[in-house]
């Protein structure tokens, strides 16, 4: 059930990379709420403070409030055994095991990031109208984070070429963040795909964006880096594309 999946990515100590270790082991969610003491201590990597949270934690009430509130704002759960599940995107080990998402899955056969700089030149402003136009002429999935500047000229340039364009998000789908992005929100809903590992109501703090990032490296095949500053989110999410073994491009 979706509930129980919900209920496994809010435990406490219960992170991405051990929830993939539980899965493994047990085989979904479900048999993981259902796991006693006995047969969660048979698995060795697993901590006391670990196996504690998963027997104390046993109320499904938080997650079927989440679930609840999903279905009042338009939102779906993409959970780990959902076959829409991009299989580019399981290879990590630290991917969420639950997404949020709002719009239309299409088949992505390939995919390519673009994400850059805020504030912009012409020049590479330039440069993100030529590639994103490209790759929606050549049915290649454009993938950002639409924030200010790189990312919004990827989407909007890929929407109106007729391409197909996942914005993934580093907060509640309920939340349109930077507010001014309401209306492009709203036509990657109806044309694309909205993605988030936040359930809704979840705000945009800052020690969100990084792990935003790392889920824009793990749905690009390829990731273009466009005006990247120093210290910016596109050059941490260069750094986790290189980590996940995909091809980076800095322009």
């Amino acid at each position: 059930m979706i509930i129980h999946w919900i209920w496994l990515t809010q435990l406490p100590f219960i992170g991405s990379v051990t929830a993939r270790r539980l899965i493994e082991k047990l085989g979904d969610a479900e048999k993981i709420y259902q796991a006693g003491s006995e047969q969660l201590a048979e698995i060795s990597d697993l901590s006391v403070r670990q196996r504690e949270s998963i027997i104390r934690n046993h109320s499904l009430e938080k997650a079927k409030r989440i679930f609840e509130e999903c279905q009042n704002k338009n939102i779906f759960v993409l959970c780990w055994d959902d076959d829409r599940y991009p299989a580019r995107a399981k290879i990590p080990t630290d991917t969420p095991v639950v997404l949020y998402y709002k719009g239309n899955f299409r088949e992505m056969d390939q995919t390519i990031g673009i994400i850059g700089a805020r504030r912009c030149s012409q020049e590479s402003k330039q440069k993100t109208v030529f590639l994103a136009s490209e790759c929606a002429q050549k049915k290649i999935t454009v993938v950002s984070g639409m924030a200010k500047g790189i990312d919004s000229y990827a989407h909007t340039v890929c929407l109106n070429t007729g391409g197909y364009t996942v914005a993934i998000l580093g907060n509640g789908l309920d939340i349109c963040y930077p507010a001014e992005h309401n209306k492009l929100m709203k036509c990657i809903e109806e044309k694309g795909l909205l993605i988030s590992e936040y359930p809704p109501g979840t705000h945009p703090d800052r020690y969100r964006f990084p792990r935003r990032n790392r889920l824009i490296s793990s749905w690009s095949d390829k990731l273009f880096v466009i005006q990247a500053e120093k210290g910016s989110g596109a050059l941490i999410t260069a750094e986790y594309s290189r980590k996940y073994g995909r091809e980076v491009e800095m322009e």
